[in-house]
């Protein structure tokens, strides 16, 4: 990855640099979308990040749920924000560069029906080669809809790993009841399109998410009939005790990978991993240095390896 201090991106202030250095190194990978933002007049709220257009200086933000999102002008924002979005922009560049130093295939689809979903697949290389098998095949939810970004910042460990990747747009956190329901009608809507229109091994098919997304990962193994082969959970829970009662597949193996700093996600581990052991699957811990955040590539490997029923070669090359 492109060090910030670098790059052109950070010809900026002194101060500003070394803010942005300090929040990059903290945050390395790190997903944080939704935050609490101050603005140079010293308002502060709590919102998501939606999208940056650092050429016209732009930044949207959704202040909750599925309100409209909000545009703000960058000179709005404190010194810190300011540096927490160049490093936001200069990880999405690194990504996009990614995609073609790994030499897989990052595709875009848009479902067909009542719920039009925008769906990204990255194809590891491996699984592009001829005669190559059916790929096992991770399904993402992000907890803000971001499935492009939040595609890419798995590709490097789903190489590794000949891991088929899925992110589902349009699914994103709610406080709403209604709101949860139409998105299970969507997945249900969307998902057998996933099957018709990816080339992926039905029988190892893995759902997972971060934070939120998690969440909703766990409730369509049990909502929707499909015979799951696991979970990825990052920092992620079963989203209450109201929730227990769900009925979870058997067979699946689930992967709860946490960041150790974590206090939520990691208050729920043992009582969420009981509830699904005793519905017969099988549940690993994954701790990593951090907090609510997406894992570094090396933890995503191994938890993914792990998700296969191997165990991953983390000796440098």
């Amino acid at each position: 990855m492109t060090t910030p201090v670098c790059s052109a991106r950070w010809s900026l202030r002194p101060l500003l640099v070394l803010v942005g250095l300090l929040v990059f190194c903290a945050g390395l990978r790190a997903n944080s979308d939704e935050r609490a933002w101050i603005l140079s007049d010293g308002t502060t709220f709590r919102a998501e990040l939606v999208r940056y257009d650092e050429a016209a200086g732009k930044v949207f933000l959704r202040l909750r749920d599925d309100a409209a999102a909000g545009e703000y002008a960058i000179d709005r924002f404190g010194t810190v924000d300011r540096a927490w979005l160049a490093e936001w922009a200069e990880l999405e560049d690194d990504l996009n560069a990614l995609v073609a130093e790994l030499g897989g295939k990052l595709t875009h689809l848009v479902t067909t029906g009542a719920h039009p979903t925008d769906l990204f697949v990255y194809e590891p290389s491996s699984v592009r080669k001829a005669g190559a098998a059916l790929p096992p095949a991770l399904v993402l939810f992000h907890p803000g809809g971001k499935a492009a970004r939040y595609v890419k910042s798995h590709m490097e460990a789903a190489e590794k790993s000949g891991l088929l990747l899925v992110g589902c747009g349009q699914f994103t956190n709610t406080h709403s009841e209604e709101k949860t329901a139409e998105m299970l009608v969507r997945f249900k809507e969307v998902f057998p399109q996933i099957l018709s229109r990816v080339r992926l091994d039905p029988a190892r098919i893995f759902l997972g998410g971060t934070s939120g997304g998690a969440s909703r990962a766990y409730h369509y193994t049990a909502q929707v009939a499909h015979p799951w082969a696991g979970v990825y959970a990052n920092c992620g829970w079963l989203n209450g005790r109201e929730y227990y009662s769900l009925p979870y597949p058997a067979g699946m193996r689930v992967a709860m990978v946490n960041g150790s700093l974590d206090a939520p996600a990691n208050h729920w581990v043992d009582a969420d991993g009981a509830v699904l052991k005793r519905a017969g699957n099988t549940v690993g811990v994954f701790a990593f240095e951090g907090g609510h955040q997406v894992p570094p590539p090396l933890h995503q490997h191994i938890a993914f390896e792990w998700l296969l029923g191997r165990e991953a070669d983390t000796r440098a090359p």
